[in-house]
């Protein structure tokens, strides 16, 4: 086993790793909702981007609205991103008169039944998703599954994971990967507050979305509500969050405890759920999850195994591959939601979760975990905000100076002559020393100054944006898109061709171990 309280930021560790650091791949998801006239577009899913169902690229989550762009992994972030920004220019050509929405939170969505869920076809794969997301409307509400953010896929090379001089020989390299992921998996939750400060960029939220809670938001316009200091009500209680998670936790001390927290909640019945009527599929099961990927984790443990079995079979069988981060809002400041310098950021950030000492989470650092990033979320801005850390008050400016100082420890090593790293995290020491320079400040104070409404400035950013993209001509991975756009639609068509197993056994398969 990995010695977890061992502190491997030191010049001699990092120096003779930094190859195998260095040699590591990004991928990039990201979530747009198409908007027609200022609204949650109404329209099917373009047939010239293929099926959601079977395209690699371009698919959709919980609305037929709902775009996602999924990016292969790259060694090279400038790559990923280029990428990245090769779909939106694919995609813009396919929109007619809609735009994508450039914030996390929505705009005006009227009723819930206004929020079309995603369509994927007939076969049993098709009627699986269909029925998933049917279910997390009724549960959750459509509202909160509209919300849009930016996944960070992250995995270190190999040959890591074959060092003897970092990890007991007594454990295989599958084993040591699990170790070494779930350390990384530990500190994101531990540290994930710093995420949302200095990348949060969704302050502000619509009086159709709030519905009735607004005691500590202030007014901006007759549509508009706002938290004077908050970085990211994404990530916060009116956010993207299990409504029942404080009923359950899932463990990130080990695979296995992993795992078995998953499937137990996959597995018993939950009070809150189990009165939704059954006889329309409105739920896959009644239990306090319907499927492992229903857990709204800030960050997960992957698979690359890219079958229809459900995660923590893959898990199990193959191990952990990557590292999914999921607490990024968008970027409403870039055309594609996110930028280079989060990219740099995040790459030494997920190095220096590696390196620094990750102990088992017990219940009251779970606990202190949790009320921090709330905190953040809503106030993170607020003068000499404290936080929580191994039951001591601490403030957020002196905890963020602290990491960066050790972080650049990391950098000085890992920098080539560019030194990306130092920049970065120099920039980032600025933005914790001064709030008014976070995403969440900025954003705020372009619509408060400006006197712009959020559905507005929402709608000027994704018209430009658009046009930007229409202008523009080169695109080396447009044929790559065509290409996937005809092969995913005769896929699904094979798909619901061959499919002759009743749902109720196939839903019976997929639960199986």
């Amino acid at each position: 086993m990995i010695d977890h309280s061992q502190n491997l930021i030191n010049e001699n560790f990092v120096s003779e790793v930094k190859g195998f650091l260095s040699y590591r791949k990004v991928g990039l998801e990201k979530e747009s909702l198409r908007i027609s006239n200022s609204k949650i577009s109404q329209s099917d899913h373009p047939i010239t981007l293929g099926s959601p169902l079977c395209n690699k690229y371009i698919t959709t989550d919980f609305s037929e609205a709902q775009l996602e762009f999924v990016t292969p992994p790259f060694l090279d972030t400038l790559e990923a991103l280029n990428f990245l920004d090769s779909i939106h220019h694919f995609v813009t050509h396919q929109l007619n008169d809609e735009i994508l929405w450039p914030f996390s939170m929505p705009p005006i969505l009227g009723a819930e039944s206004d929020i079309p869920i995603a369509r994927y076809g007939s076969s049993n794969n098709a009627l699986f998703k269909q029925v998933y997301r049917r279910g997390l409307a009724y549960r959750y509400g459509s509202r909160m599954q509209t919300i849009s953010g930016v996944h960070y896929n992250y995995s270190f090379s190999e040959d890591l994971w074959n060092m003897s001089s970092l990890f007991e020989k007594d454990i295989n390299p599958r084993q040591r990967r699990e170790e070494g992921y779930f350390r990384i998996l530990r500190n994101l939750h531990r540290m994930n507050w710093i995420i949302l400060y200095l990348f949060g960029a969704s302050p502000v939220i619509t009086k159709d979305f709030l519905r009735g809670e607004n005691s500590a938001f202030k007014k901006l316009n007759n549509e508009d509500y706002y938290l004077p200091f908050a970085t990211s009500l994404r990530m916060s209680d009116l956010g993207y969050q299990n409504s029942v998670r404080s009923n359950f936790s899932v463990s990130t001390n080990s695979l296995n405890d992993y795992i078995s927290d998953l499937k137990k909640a996959t597995e018993t019945v939950s009070k809150d759920f189990r009165e939704i009527e059954q006889k329309e599929l409105l739920q896959l099961n009644n239990n306090i999850l319907q499927i492992d990927d229903e857990y709204y984790a800030i960050a997960r443990p992957k698979s690359k195994n890219l079958s229809d079995q459900r995660l923590t079979k893959k898990l199990k069988g193959s191990g952990v591959d990557y590292i999914e981060l999921r607490s990024l809002d968008l970027n409403p400041f870039t055309k594609s939601g996110i930028d280079q310098e989060t990219l740099n950021f995040l790459d030494i950030f997920l190095i220096y979760c590696f390196l620094r000492p990750s102990e088992y989470i017990s219940n009251s650092e779970l606990e202190e975990i949790r009320s921090n990033d709330s905190l953040v979320a809503r106030m993170g801005r607020k003068p000499k905000l404290l936080l929580r850390n191994n039951k001591e008050n601490i403030s957020l400016k002196d905890w963020g100076i602290k990491m960066i100082d050790e972080m650049l420890t990391i950098a000085d090593i890992m920098d080539d002559e560019s030194k990306k790293y130092t920049k970065i995290l120099l920039k980032m020491q600025s933005i914790i020393l001064h709030p008014e320079e976070t995403l969440s400040h900025i954003l705020l104070d372009e619509i408060l100054t400006k006197n712009n409404s959020f559905i507005v400035f929402g709608n000027q950013i994704g018209r430009d944006n658009k046009q930007h993209y229409l202008d523009s001509k080169n695109n080396i991975n447009w044929d790559t898109f065509n290409q996937e756009t005809l092969v995913s639609l005769e896929k699904k068509l094979k798909l619901e061709q061959e499919d002759k197993v009743p749902f109720k056994k196939f839903l019976r398969g997929y639960y199986s171990d």
